[in-house]
Formats: structure tokens, sequence, C-alpha cells
């Protein structure tokens, strides 16, 4: 009985050092994750503000453009 006994115990010991290296790697890859969120939702940010950027300087610029006629008629 007692070879069973230390060959459930050293089969346990095993699982739970599985377990906690699985642990480990989901922890890492919940955090992998939120970090890639994070990047895109700011990489998102960033193209809807330099779009709209973009959007003001051409409207400045088309101003400037009518008024140089205007000025030059």
């Amino acid at each position: 009985m007692t070879d069973l006994e230390e060959s459930q115990r050293v089969t346990i010991e095993r699982l739970q050092k599985e377990i906690d290296v699985w642990k480990k790697k989901y922890s890492d890859q919940i955090k992998t994750d939120e970090e890639w969120e994070r990047y895109i939702k700011k990489s998102r940010e960033e193209a809807k503000d330099q779009s709209a950027q973009r959007v003001i300087s051409w409207v400045l610029g088309l101003l400037w453009v009518l008024l140089v006629m205007y000025e030059l008629l």
C-alpha cells in the first residue's frame, strides 16, 4: 500500500507542477491580450486624430487658396 500511496503522491506533485506552469502561461497570455487590446485601441485613437488633422489641414489649405484668389481678383 505504501508504494501505491507514494506513486499517487508523486503523480499529484507532478500534476500540481503542470497546473502551476499552465496557470503562469495562461496569466501571461491574458496579460499579452490586454496589452494588444490597449495597443489596438491607442492605434485607432491616433488614426482618428490624424484623420481629423488631415481634414482640418485640407480645409485650411482650401480656405487659403480661396483667400489668395479673392485677393488677386
